[in-house]
């Protein structure tokens, strides 16, 4: 037996093959798109995971399902791309950098706005290509070549030219609005960065001279102004229009009672409290009814000095104050226990505060209904068809998008206001002065939300707005392939931007698959233990064992010598020509 022979294995070894052969694919280019190119073309963007991000089981169903469609069309001779990159993540990216430097003793405003971006690039360049090398091992034949970074100059000037143009279309605007804000993270968060949380509470049912009504939020009585029936309510017509001087912890206040009919006569005694500068509704009361706003709770969670005595306090300890002052005064009536939804911030958890707030907004109702058109009239097929309804409900019924954040990291507005006479200007290129009496200028320090820079994916990584070559071939593109939890944060957006700017669809099909879940059905999160970690079991088994789809009800392959099946082929096969509309992969047993 000679020596080449004596050095195979007598077992395949996924690590050692994968290893050697990926390096091999990518030298070759042999994951590169052609052009010019007589070939029809098949593009791909892929969902830009977090800089922050590392690779996750949702991640590898979700890189496994579009890589086997890409390598499909690849074979069949299509002039394929599939477009890579990742997210600047703002809150996310920005935690992290902000964690690193409170280790060091250290603040962002120790540092100034200047250099902890440059720490915060620093961190991006050492940490922040992480998940890129995790989808390499993973297999992903991206055209790496073509990677790109929601921050890039290219990728930077599209975002600009985007706020200009719908700016100066009237659908970019700011307003005093009430807005989410997380006291934690120091920023506002739109209504989709919100996450409920069932919690158990007290309902308190507090006197309001002849009335009586119950909340939640007992410290937000500081901040009434008014106090509202539905218009119907026969029990309390005779108060409708009257000014009631109430008792209170603070003496003697004044409340308008108003009819409205966004009150609920069947919750609570048909009569709620209006603090239109801490409730979404209460607001929108407000404004319908011109009562004024007060605001008794800061952006630190803390009272506000029109709290009066209870000024500086956290707002919870207010709350629980409050109750023990209310009660000795004879003013609460009796006190429930309670379970309801609190909406937190979905980075850190801390509950959200609604807060009135000088904002940038997007109006994205005329954007929403040209999205749901394209939809309705099969330019973008949505599979399965089941979500398309719920699509249609959000888009529907969207509110305006609040597009400004309170962070550094990010595309910060291109707007800049005079300190002469405080006019505004918006450009796609940094004002040194005013451009109409040439006097000093301060760009907003605010950046924008970071759905707005993913929302121009599928153009701006092709190029736009140059007329690049790419951008006449692959865009529109063909498919999106992402999980159900972002078709608002990402899909919808795209979907609104593509028609509006591009005057064409961002991509023709979207396949939407489910989230990765534990045997009980939970979104696995590390803070649980429940989480499976890819990189672990393809170190074990290979990256082929991972990337393949188990049947958890077919007895044929059940059993730990039994391997795993494939998905089905024929299904992908038709999802990629587009001959048919699948209702979801399954098993060739066909199991559920």
């Amino acid at each position: 037996m000679n020596d080449d022979t004596a050095s195979i294995s007598d077992r395949y070894e996924p690590a050692a093959v994968e290893a050697r052969w990926y390096p091999v694919w990518e030298k070759n280019g042999y994951f590169r798109y052609e052009l010019p190119s007589k070939k029809k073309p098949f593009c791909i963007v892929m969902p830009p995971p977090n800089v922050t991000g590392a690779l996750h089981m949702g991640h590898a169903l979700d890189m496994s399902l579009q890589d086997l469609v890409i390598r499909m069309k690849r074979m069949d001779g299509f002039n394929t791309l599939w477009q890579p990159g990742t997210d600047h993540a703002g809150i996310a990216t920005q935690v992290v950098v902000e964690r690193q430097l409170a280790s060091e003793g250290k603040t962002k405003d120790d540092l100034g706005r200047d250099e902890f971006l440059r720490r915060v690039w620093r961190w991006k360049e050492e940490s922040g290509g992480t998940i890129i090398r995790q989808l390499k091992r993973l297999g992903a034949s991206c055209d790496w070549s073509r990677e790109r970074f929601t921050m890039d100059a290219g990728l930077s000037r599209a975002v600009r030219e985007v706020f200009v143009r719908l700016y100066k279309g009237k659908l970019i605007y700011r307003d005093d609005y009430i807005v989410n804000w997380c006291p934690r993270c120091q920023t506002v968060l739109s209504d989709l960065e919100v996450e409920r949380e069932e919690r158990d509470a007290e309902f308190v049912y507090i006197k309001y001279g002849p009335l009586t009504l119950g909340t939640v939020r007992p410290e937000t009585k500081l901040g009434d102004t008014g106090l509202a029936v539905h218009p119907k309510d026969k029990r309390y017509k005779k108060y409708v229009g009257k000014t009631l001087d109430i008792p209170s912890v603070d003496g003697t206040i004044r409340v308008k009672v108003v009819a409205d009919a966004a009150v609920d006569p069947q919750f609570g005694t048909g009569v709620i409290k209006v603090t239109p500068g801490h409730d979404p509704v209460d607001f929108e009361i407000g404004r319908r009814h011109k009562l004024p706003i007060r605001t008794v709770i800061g952006f630190d969670g803390k009272m506000t000095e029109a709290a009066g005595r209870y000024a500086g306090m956290d707002r919870f300890e207010t709350r629980k104050k409050i109750v023990e002052d209310m009660q000795a005064l004879g003013l609460i009536e009796r006190i429930e226990p309670y379970r309801h939804a609190v909406g937190v911030c979905y980075r850190c958890k801390t509950v959200v505060e609604p807060l009135v707030s000088k904002q940038w907004y997007v109006n994205v109702k005329p954007l929403a209904r040209k999205a749901v058109s394209a939809v309705r009239t099969g330019k973008i097929r949505i599979i399965p068809r089941s979500w398309t309804k719920t699509y249609d409900h959000w888009m529907k019924n969207i509110r305006p998008w609040c597009i400004s954040r309170q962070l550094w990291w990010g595309h910060r507005i291109p707007a800049w206001y005079c300190e002469r006479d405080g006019s505004l200007h918006v450009s796609t290129t940094d004002l040194a002065a005013c451009p109409t009496c040439k006097g000093p200028v301060r760009q907003d320090p605010d950046v924008l939300d970071t759905w707005f820079s993913s929302g121009l994916w599928p153009f701006s990584t092709l190029g736009w707005p140059d007329k690049t070559p790419e951008l006449k071939m692959f865009y529109p593109t063909s498919l999106l392939v992402t999980g159900y939890d972002i078709l608002f944060f990402w899909v919808a957006r795209m979907a609104m931007f593509g028609v509006h700017v591009m005057r064409q669809v961002p991509f023709r099909d979207v396949y939407i698959h489910t989230l990765v879940r534990d045997p009980e059905g939970q979104k696995m999160s590390k803070t649980k233990g429940n989480v499976v970690d890819p990189l672990v079991l393809m170190d074990k088994y290979g990256t082929d064992a991972l990337r393949r789809a188990e049947c958890p009800r077919c007895p044929h392959h059940r059993g730990p010598d039994r391997g795993l099946p494939q998905l089905r082929q024929q299904a992908l096969e038709r999802l990629a020509a587009r001959a048919v509309q699948p209702r979801g992969l399954r098993c060739a047993h066909r199991a559920p």
